[in-house]
């Protein structure tokens, strides 16, 4: 009878468990039709081993470039020394034209990509990102800029960091708005801005981007949601 129990109890707890992975797909399909739902605009970031040739200036590509396997301190550095390789720059659209558009989808070159987003981006949408592609890749983003008036880069203390991962719910969609919208580093209240924490665009700020770090080839979806 005890082992009878025992049997019982385990096929409960089976049960449970796979009524509780079933919901978790369940939530993570629902998430993903709310988000395309709301969707406007998607990036396509994805790192190369050997990456593609060109500059893709004013292309307006949905895809942009990086360099798989790549790393590099971005903080304290001077803007104008620093490598440009994995630095995607943010610049505001114009107030005519208040669009999303890559102005330059090649971050594996010298001089970085170039995203256009519009000017109050940080208050309008979310940011959310999905690893697809190669398993156990990773990437690491952090937002960074430079005070008015210095070249010297401040990096955000809040970096976004995911492993591309398998299995039931996977691969899913994190909300990295805090890390990649804003910047956050208590060294800009020693600057004109006076807090800690600044959206994309902030008018103490200057040369936005993010440092796109790597292991292995991930391949990044990023989506731009209405909130």
């Amino acid at each position: 009878m005890k082992r009878i129990s025992l049997c019982v109890a385990a096929a409960v707890a089976l049960a449970v468990l796979m009524l509780t992975v079933d919901s978790q797909v369940s939530l993570a399909g629902s998430l993903v039709s709310q988000l395309a739902t709301d969707k406007a605009y998607s990036l396509e970031i994805i790192a190369h081993d050997t990456c593609p040739k060109g500059t893709f200036d004013n292309s307006n590509r949905r895809a942009i470039a990086v360099q798989a396997d790549f790393t590099k301190i971005a903080s304290n550095q001077d803007i104008h020394t620093l490598t440009k390789v994995n630095s995607i720059f943010l610049v505001p659209a114009p107030i005519t034209d208040p669009t999303f558009r890559v102005m330059d989808g090649n971050a594996c070159d010298s001089t970085g990509a170039v995203v256009q987003l519009p000017e109050n981006v940080s208050s309008t949408y979310e940011l959310w990102v999905r690893l697809v592609g190669q398993p156990q890749s990773k990437i690491d983003v952090t937002t960074c800029a430079t005070p008015q008036g210095s070249s010297t880069i401040i990096c955000s203390t809040d970096n976004f960091a995911k492993t591309r991962l398998t299995g039931k719910g996977e691969p899913s969609f994190w909300n990295a708005t805090s890390s990649l919208l804003f910047i956050s580093n208590p060294l800009l209240t020693s600057t004109t801005c006076g807090t800690s924490t600044e959206p994309l665009f902030a008018g103490c700020l200057d040369n936005f981007f993010w440092n796109w770090d790597t292991t292995g080839r991930p391949h990044a979806q990023v989506w731009f949601v209405l909130q």
